[in-house]
């Protein structure tokens, strides 16, 4: 009996600024991301924009093989922009050479008077920049 790739209905599937295939779960979207954070309601394609063009991507310091993905201020539905994580299959040192696959595990708006020193890492790109 071989087994079939079961199929789960995405929000959307993009190539990240390192060249990750990197999907969004319609399942992570409406259950967690919505539920959690639901002024993010329509900025689907903003959060696809940012993986592709982000301001800067930070290492994750809840998963070894997350990053944070930070869009500019004045982005999304706070002023001081949006956040999404992406937690991929391989180590941060193989998400830079765009050889693995990632998934989109949250995106939220930046609220820096609740959440005053955010738990995101060192930054391993700024836009214009160079990438550690």
């Amino acid at each position: 009996m071989s087994k079939k790739r079961i199929s789960r209905p995405l929000v959307f599937s993009a190539t990240d600024c390192f060249g990750n295939y990197v999907e969004l779960p319609e399942s992570t979207w409406i259950e967690h991301v919505l539920d959690e954070h639901p002024e993010m309601a329509g900025y689907e394609e903003l959060v696809k924009t940012i993986l592709r063009d982000p301001y800067q991507v930070r290492r994750s310091t809840k998963h070894s093989t997350g990053a944070a993905f930070i869009s500019a201020a004045g982005v999304g539905p706070r002023p001081e922009g949006i956040i999404a994580l992406v937690i991929y299959s391989e180590e941060i040192i193989e998400v830079l050479k765009g050889s693995t696959t990632g998934f989109v595990t949250t995106a939220y708006p930046i609220d820096s008077g609740k959440y005053s020193n955010p738990r995101i890492g060192t930054p391993i790109y700024t836009k214009g920049g160079q990438t550690k």
